[in-house]
């Protein structure tokens, strides 16, 4: 087939994962970025590849995503890592929060190579979170920081992922709010609590499997369904119905780096055809923002729609889908999206290949950077066979994704606009932050601190129009674990900081 000199490839890929630097020996960040770009060069079999790069984009750190940087921040990510490997990128780009990055900037570079506006992009991301950790605890003072003649190009968008009102409620963290999901779905599929429990503890066992054989795992070790499920010793409860051994886990030491360039680029810098891997359909979605306005807590309309534009753009079906990975940050984000695009949670393909985030490891918002790479290796074991990947970024915010193959293909890239509009067009229930009355339970959480029940989190809907509230539950909120809330009578009242209710 002869293709468009333009027509966007994936070239190289490489991964890392450090398990044993003792404390204050791991590596900085721009200096773990660059061995794996280096690697991801040397991948491609390209000659003078790093005198090509014109574009150097950086996966946001979960240093510059609010969590903190003690050991000092660097002026310019990209621009540190480029000058590491002997790279001058007239394009240096620092990526927005999320976990769908790594996917969203190769859907959009992928269309810049395609409209000539670039020719050989670097990707890479990176988090030395494990390394950061153990260095505090020892009480070492590392110097990471690094000054840059000028400052990275940011990505303009800025999502804002939770109200004050939501966030007064406990609706900031992850691991409060997945579980909303989580028991939201268990009322859906028609489960008591306790099976609903087995049947996430027999999804998860199976990642762990695959983590176990993974050499880029953090953990890697196999668990059975309910090792991952008993909320005993270490494996204690973060928040209902999750167990530690059932949140993403981000205190890794993990980077990858992926090379895409031109076709005409990759003939000119001897590329071999056996490494490149094409993007046959890409997606870019988002669904309602703001949780309070999910149309509802266990599905995905945006998920839905983005994988179905991914696959229509490829030409194929999910029973076509060789292999694949999906964003597995906890495990409703594996059902919901499952459920969306149309996989069965016990598909015999698996739905990962790393092993997902509780046990592979969960490197910031990088960690679907590593799934691509995974995708990209089983494409080229077995040429033609396409690939398939799902990233999620916020609390089931943004999604990317990428359907891959070694077979050539022109590249096309429909507006997300386009199909996002049809996501924008849903309506959310009416919603108040000063709910008073008799309601019912829509979903529900039992926060956890130090495995002991703090108090419960719920999001219920009114008698009358059904208007959508938030609440709290102080009175013995342990007393929610393993019996059926969902669906059950409430009554709330509004309060000063957060609105209080009662199960009636």
């Amino acid at each position: 087939m002869k293709l468009d000199p333009r027509t966007p490839v994936l070239v190289g890929v490489a991964q890392s994962v450090d398990r044993v630097s003792a404390p204050g020996q791991g590596l900085s960040p721009q200096e773990m970025m660059a061995a794996v770009a280096r690697a991801a060069i040397a991948d491609s079999g390209g000659r003078q590849v790093e005198a090509a790069i014109d574009a150097v984009a950086v996966v946001r750190l979960f240093q510059d995503s609010g969590f903190g940087a003690p050991f000092g921040r660097q002026d310019n990510l990209p621009w540190s890592v480029a000058r590491r490997i002997g790279a001058s990128p007239k394009r240096m780009l620092y990526g927005p929060v999320g976990g769908n990055s790594p996917q969203m900037l190769v859907n959009v570079f992928a269309e810049a190579i395609g409209h000539g506006e670039q020719e050989v992009v670097l990707l890479a991301g990176c988090e030395p979170i494990r390394s950061q950790a153990r260095a505090l605890k020892a009480g070492l003072k590392l110097d990471w920081a690094e000054e840059a003649p000028e400052p990275a190009e940011e990505w303009p968008e800025k999502t804002r992922y939770a109200s004050e009102h939501e966030m007064r409620h406990g609706l900031a963290l992850p691991v409060n709010i997945y579980p909303l999901f989580e028991n939201a779905l268990g009322q859906h599929y028609g489960r008591t609590p306790l099976a609903h429990r087995r049947a996430i503890g027999a999804l998860m066992a199976r990642f762990t499997e695959v983590a176990a054989e993974n050499p880029y795992a953090q953990l890697p070790v196999a668990r059975t369904a309910e090792e991952i499920i008993t909320p005993e010793g270490d494996n204690r409860y973060i928040g209902y119905p999750y167990t530690k051994y059932l949140n993403a886990n981000m205190f890794v030491d993990q980077a990858a780096a992926l090379l895409l360039m031109s076709t005409a680029a990759a003939d000119r810098l001897g590329v071999p055809q056996a490494k490149r891997v094409y993007l046959h359909g890409s997606a870019d979605t988002q669904d309602k923002i703001l949780l309070s306005e999910r149309v509802n807590y266990w599905s995905s309309p945006a998920i839905a729609v983005g994988a179905r534009a991914a696959l229509k753009q490829a030409g194929i079906g999910t029973d076509a889908i060789g292999h694949m990975d999906l964003y597995s940050c906890f495990p409703s984000a594996v059902e919901i999206a499952a459920d969306a695009i149309g996989l069965r949670h016990d598909d015999s393909r698996g739905l990962t290949l790393t092993g997902g985030l509780p046990y592979f490891g969960g490197p910031g918002n990088n960690y679907a950077m590593h799934g691509i790479a995974e995708v990209a290796a089983l494409c080229r074991a077995i040429p033609g066979q396409p690939g398939f990947l799902f990233a999620n970024g916020g609390y089931l915010t943004k999604h990317s994704f990428g359907v891959w193959s070694t077979a050539p293909r022109p590249f096309e890239r429909r507006d997300p606009a386009g199909y996002q509009a049809e996501i924008d067009a849903m309506e959310s229930p009416p919603f108040t932050e000063k709910p008073s009355g008799r309601g019912v339970v829509e979903t529900f959480t039992v926060v956890h601190d130090k495995g002991n029940p703090a108090f419960a989190l719920l999001i219920g809907r009114l008698e009358g129009r059904g208007t959508r509230f938030l609440a709290q539950i102080h009175d013995n909120p342990g007393a929610l674990v393993d019996v059926p809330v969902v669906g059950q009578a409430v009554e709330v009242r509004a309060g000063d900081a957060v609105n209080l209710a009662r199960l009636v």
